[in-house]
């Protein structure tokens, strides 16, 4: 089965795919500095990622890293469509979901204080939900009925059991005394996120092999 690539050469395909993958890449390379940036006070164990961007010293590089992603599921859509136009229509609706969740959760940071809840704590805590579930289910609809797609969707069944699992610890979760949750719940928030962007990155390195025989 051969998908048509109607309107761009392979050259400019690769030319948005490669924008697509270095974004979750350079997103990486933010969240590290931002893990090293010192005296933010942020627990890498209890301390959740967005934590950061209420802190001077990191907030640009929170919006930065966020801007890099949402860019790259944009890139990422743009791509398919010009590669696979029929078989990727439900993971560009989920990019693109994805990309908006990222720049909702951009504009509106999460609540400075716990256990307080404000509007824009609550968009920001919704949105960032968006992001977790459509990059893995984006990635599955992509690499579904394909073989050599199988590592798309490995990937897609860590970003769901390691938001389970984030999930459950969180301390809102009814389970998360009983698991201890709240001593390691922002770990596991940054094992996802690296998930999440090794996800979008194997999106993105894909989009150029599309169009080819299977």
């Amino acid at each position: 089965m051969r998908d048509t690539q109607p309107t761009s050469s392979a050259s400019s395909v690769r030319l948005w795919s490669w924008p697509a993958a270095a974004g979750p890449v350079l997103a990486l390379v933010a969240m590290a500095y931002t893990h090293l940036t010192p005296s933010v006070g942020v627990s890498p164990l209890t301390g959740l990622i967005s934590d950061y961007a209420l802190n001077d010293a990191t907030r640009g590089t929170v919006l930065a890293g966020t801007l890099l992603l949402a860019m790259s599921c944009l890139w990422a859509t743009y791509g398919l469509a010009q590669t696979a136009p029929a078989r990727s229509a439900a993971t560009r609706v989920l990019l693109t979901f994805a990309a908006l969740g990222l720049l909702l959760s951009a504009i509106f940071p999460t609540d400075p204080t716990p256990g307080v809840s404000s509007m824009g704590g609550e968009i920001h805590r919704w949105s960032s939900a968006v992001v977790f579930t459509g990059v893995p289910c984006a990635a599955w609809m992509l690499a579904r009925g394909v073989a050599r797609l199988r590592h798309l969707r490995v990937a897609a069944i860590w970003c769901t059991g390691l938001l389970a699992a984030f999930l459950a610890a969180h301390p809102g979760s009814f389970v998360s005394d009983l698991i201890n949750g709240p001593a390691y719940y922002g770990l596991l928030q940054r094992v996802l996120l690296v998930i999440a962007m090794a996800t979008l990155f194997l999106i993105a390195t894909a989009i150029p092999h599309l169009g080819e025989r299977r």
